[in-house]
């Protein structure tokens, strides 16, 4: 009696595709979740008379690659018209201007003008090559390449 409508909402719920959504940041909460979490983070500086931010929030951030390479990074919205001391702090003088920065606050890289999706997947996966590595295996070889030296010196000189 029921099975024909609910496999018609089934149907229906499959056929839907989950939307991508990126959860923004206000600069001073994103920092300080960047610093805590020690994640890196995209700022995306914009004006909302700007017609290429307009299209890079409608069509580039909601992009299922793009937030996809975002989910490792922390990302801050800053509207340039109200924010104009941030604006000022990163020397912003073209919109959309988008700026990788690492989990201290530190720049990396930035991107001025309109990024489509493929360009911006691109631009966060540059992006993070250009993050500083930081790997304990690396310490302990250290160690153990010092260790080896010093044991090796004092066969040779005693």
């Amino acid at each position: 009696m029921y099975k024909p409508a609910i496999s018609l909402v089934f149907m229906f719920l499959i056929a839907i595709p989950a939307t991508a959504e990126t959860t923004w940041y206000t600069y001073e909460n994103g920092m300080t979740a960047a610093n805590s979490m020690k994640k890196p983070i995209i700022v995306d500086f914009y004006a909302d008379w700007c017609g290429p931010c307009i299209e890079m929030e409608n069509s580039t951030y909601p992009d299922s690659r793009v937030v996809s390479e975002m989910k490792d990074f922390i990302p801050i919205k800053v509207n340039t018209q109200i924010r104009i001391d941030i604006e000022s702090k990163y020397r912003i003088a073209y919109y959309p201007t988008v700026v990788f920065l690492d989990p201290q606050g530190k720049e990396i890289s930035r991107h001025v003008g309109y990024l489509g999706p493929e360009d911006m997947v691109k631009t966060i996966r540059e992006s993070r090559g250009k993050l500083p590595k930081e790997n304990p295996a690396f310490q302990v070889l250290y160690m153990l390449l010092a260790i080896i030296l010093l044991i090796s010196r004092k066969k040779i000189t005693g």
